[in-house]
């Protein structure tokens, strides 16, 4: 049986992983799945991460990406902008995760693993149960220690400063729809101008506006660039929450 870690670039993985090497619970792999829409800095911490985990004995970070039929990369941006649209997200579909974070360690481990049980340890913490479910594939089985280790988000966030390691922050694509109004604000510009690309590119938005989904990111960025007050009222989206998110 084969332990694999899906991690996800975020605080909790990483906290799960920390917790690992003190429990000696060594993964054949540790597998990261690139959308190509990161934010800065969760790139930058897998960096560092990585490095700690080379210290520790512990295998190296493993990045994959999404490839179709062709066996071209593609990225979930340049999908969206591919088909006129924004992430699936954002009109309650989870396709995204499936397709650019799920599908790509999926192949990897049957491609490497064949007919090979599977330990899939997943970063789930323990204020996140109703995230839990059993993986459809006959050969692989979910693992959730954090929530076994009953560690909630503060607790991971300690683990990972008790190493010396910088916070992990949150992680999820810089054009995620479920950001909220200050993560959107405090992008970086470059990144911010990709999102207004991407919502004037979209033209299969059915009744939605834009990347917040009644409401247009273009609107508020451009407000807030010409330090126009504009009404942003935040909304729950716990209903359609992005399983990219950790």
């Amino acid at each position: 049986m084969k332990k694999i870690v899906s991690f996800g670039g975020g605080t909790n993985s990483a906290a799960m992983l920390i917790n690992m090497v003190y429990l000696n619970i060594i993964p054949e792999a540790i597998l990261f799945s690139d959308t190509g829409g990161e934010h800065p800095y969760t790139y930058e911490f897998i960096n560092t991460f990585d490095s700690w985990l080379k210290q520790k004995n512990f295998p190296s970070i493993t990045v994959l990406k999404y490839s179709n039929k062709d066996g071209q990369i593609l990225t979930l941006e340049q999908d969206c902008l591919n088909n006129n649209t924004i992430p699936p997200i954002a009109f309650g579909w989870k396709t995204c995760s499936q397709k650019f974070k799920i599908l790509p360690q999926e192949k990897y481990i049957k491609n490497k693993y064949q007919n090979e049980i599977i330990e899939l340890f997943i970063g789930f913490d323990c204020d996140e149960q109703r995230r839990m479910r059993e993986n459809p594939n006959k050969n692989f089985i979910n693992k959730y220690p954090l929530i076994e280790w009953n560690w909630n988000r503060q607790k991971c966030i300690e683990v990972i400063q008790a190493e010396g390691l910088s916070k992990a922050g949150k992680s999820s694509c810089f054009f995620c729809p479920n950001m909220k109004r200050n993560e959107i604000l405090s992008l970086p510009k470059d990144l911010q101008d990709r999102c207004i690309a991407m919502e004037k590119n979209a033209t299969k938005l059915a009744e939605l506006k834009g990347l917040g989904r009644n409401k247009s990111w273009t609107e508020i960025i451009e407000a807030d660039r010409n330090q126009l007050k504009i009404e942003w009222q935040e909304e729950d989206w716990h209903e359609i929450s992005c399983e990219c998110i950790e």
